[in-house]
């Protein structure tokens, strides 16, 4: 009932009468790009068992892997602090702080 609800309302509407005019401005790409993919997932699909899916289990195991592997390598960007502090000096008692402009 709450879904029934949900789907009635006018801004979902909205959201998906955008996204058809972003697939019509960019269907020369996006289609071909589409037959290209189902194309070579048809071929891939011929070669995989589909009553056995231990290929697939190996297939994620090995992703999951390499994407633990390549975040720890890589994590990522490194967040640079753009206040520093410059170091008290005898002469003043002030602590006076510099921005830096990256």
């Amino acid at each position: 009932m709450i879904f029934q609800e949900a789907e009635r309302i006018p801004f979902w509407q909205l959201i998906a009468d955008i996204m058809e005019w972003l697939l019509t401005i960019f269907k020369p790409i996006v289609y071909p790009i589409g037959v290209v993919m189902v194309l070579w997932i048809d071929f891939l699909l011929q070669f995989f068992p589909s009553e056995n899916i231990t290929i697939y289990v190996v297939i994620f195991c090995l992703l999951v892997i390499c994407g633990i592997i390549i975040n720890i390598k890589w994590p990522g960007e490194k967040y640079v602090s753009v206040f520093t502090k410059e170091e008290e000096t005898d002469d003043s008692e002030k602590k006076s702080t510099k921005i830096e402009h990256l």
